[in-house]
């Protein structure tokens, strides 16, 4: 078969091309099956911003900003949230009004204990000559729902205030930062174990004890959101029943509205004499003065009358 001078020149640069790149995969291939980081080994430094020049693992991308790696992972695990159960924080305060505020208030703390939790915290004093309570109690959020039926059971319920907070996405955020942090970690170990230089012990050191301290923090919050969502935290209020008005079914006699009016005018004259004796008391040393102008004046009336 001829071929032409130009089909034979086609055919050469296309062969060219092939074997470069077969050459350049290769070289790629050694560069990524040594696991050596340029920098950070052998001399190289981690620079002030915390990045530094590992390889991320296979099926993950990673970008290191103050100790936080952000990473994501491959397919094939599914979405996180679809994984995990919804955390819901529960809380609501329950206000009731009891004949006996000290016998409802061992009900509360059986109610509580009959529901697989416990009491928090509680406090018990007088309003005048009423008793009051308060009990802050945690139970499972399973028993949310009918251990608020019970505690509506023990009285008048005179207030209810509810609330379902959801914090699932902010739960996943920070089991997905943990990880992170995690697999940050493992990476800083990997550099301490081939650092060749004290400067670079140090600074790796550094970022490592800065990422364990966030992992410690990340953990920490982890398991308050955890506890919080697994109890809810119910507060009952008891208080004795309010005391109604008397109601006299109608309006006062006359004989009442004479008998109000004449002890109001005794109330009057009451006041009236005691300002009376109040003058009168503070006002004492006026009558020597008084008795002393009336003499003077008298005696100056005679002399004129001489004169």
């Amino acid at each position: 078969m001829n071929i032409s001078r130009r089909g034979q020149f086609v055919l050469g640069a296309m062969l060219t091309i092939a074997i470069v790149l077969a050459a350049c995969a290769g070289s790629d291939e050694d560069r990524a099956g040594d696991g050596t980081p340029p920098e950070a080994i052998g001399g190289g430094n981690v620079d002030s911003g915390g990045r530094d020049g590992a390889a991320p693992p296979v099926g993950e991308s990673s970008a290191y900003d103050d100790g936080d790696v952000a990473t994501t992972q491959g397919s094939g695990g599914g979405t996180l949230p679809a994984l995990l159960d919804r955390k819901i924080i529960r809380t609501a305060t329950v206000s009731v009004s009891v004949d006996a505020v000290s016998e409802k208030f061992e009900d509360v703390s059986n109610i509580a204990l009959g529901a697989g939790g416990f009491v928090s915290s509680s406090t018990f004093g007088n309003r005048g000559e009423s008793q009051t309570a308060s009990v802050t109690i945690r139970v499972p959020a399973e028993a949310y729902d009918e251990t608020l039926r019970r505690l509506r059971g023990l009285g008048e319920v005179q207030e209810e205030a509810s609330n379902a907070n959801d914090v699932t996405e902010q739960f996943t955020d920070l089991e997905s930062r943990l990880r992170n942090l995690r697999a940050s970690e493992e990476r800083y170990l990997e550099f301490l174990t081939r650092a060749t230089s004290i400067a670079d012990v140090l600074a790796v050191q550094d970022r490592l004890n800065a990422t364990r301290a966030e992992i410690e923090q990340v953990q920490g919050r982890i398991q308050l959101l955890d506890n919080q969502s697994a109890l809810a935290t119910i507060t009952v209020h008891l208080q004795p029943p309010a005391v109604a008005a008397a109601d006299d079914g109608g309006a006062d006699s006359p004989l009442e509205v004479a008998q109000e009016a004449f002890e109001a005018s005794l109330a009057v004259l009451l006041g009236i004499a005691t300002v009376a004796i109040a003058v009168a008391a503070f006002s004492w040393w006026l009558l020597p003065l008084a008795l002393g102008g009336w003499y003077l004046g008298r005696k100056q009336v005679r002399a004129m009358r001489e004169g």
